[in-house]
């Protein structure tokens, strides 16, 4: 009796073990995420929108599917613009990589501005109504005034990632 109660107990350990190794594995390569980093756009066209010194704004972007029907995801950026650069910036996901003029996930209102304190730090979470294709290519793009209006105003940009 002892002998089968410790082969019950050995085998449900080695079934948790397995079970939490295999969730340890898929979180750490959660195919539902990406992420990127952003770099500078190559130049400020519009010196009324930014500054005349050489941007070197930085940040970071993670987008994570939350649910595929109905589409969410959550989108977390963290950015850099530059200290007294602007009060607020606009962002937008597209397809495709930096500088491609692909088509946005979501309409251009259902991205909030990002505010951006004196420092030009700049944080975002938020839900959205989109999911990401595993097939398909996206970059972000975030600009120097407070709506997305023209690839001129691009401040910096981040090729997405699956992670």
């Amino acid at each position: 009796m002892i002998s089968r109660l410790g082969r019950l107990v050995c085998l449900i350990g080695a079934a948790a073990c397995a079970s939490s190794g295999g969730a340890a594995s898929r979180g750490g390569g959660n195919s539902n995420q990406w992420m990127g980093s952003f770099r500078p756009a190559a130049s400020a066209v519009n010196a009324s929108l930014a500054p005349a010194t050489p941007n070197r704004g930085t940040g970071t972007v993670t987008v994570t599917v939350l649910t595929a029907s109905p589409a969410r995801s959550q989108v977390e950026l963290s950015i850099n613009a530059g200290a007294g650069a602007v009060n607020q910036v606009a962002w937008e996901i597209f397809t495709g990589a930096c500088g491609s003029p692909g088509p946005s996930v979501a309409g251009q209102s259902q991205f909030p501005p990002i505010s951006v304190s004196s420092t030009g730090d700049g944080h975002l979470r938020t839900d959205m109504p989109f999911t990401l294709d595993k097939a398909s290519t996206y970059h972000v793009n975030v600009y120097w005034t407070p709506r997305a209006n023209d690839m001129n105003d691009v401040m910096m940009c981040a090729n997405l990632q699956q992670s």
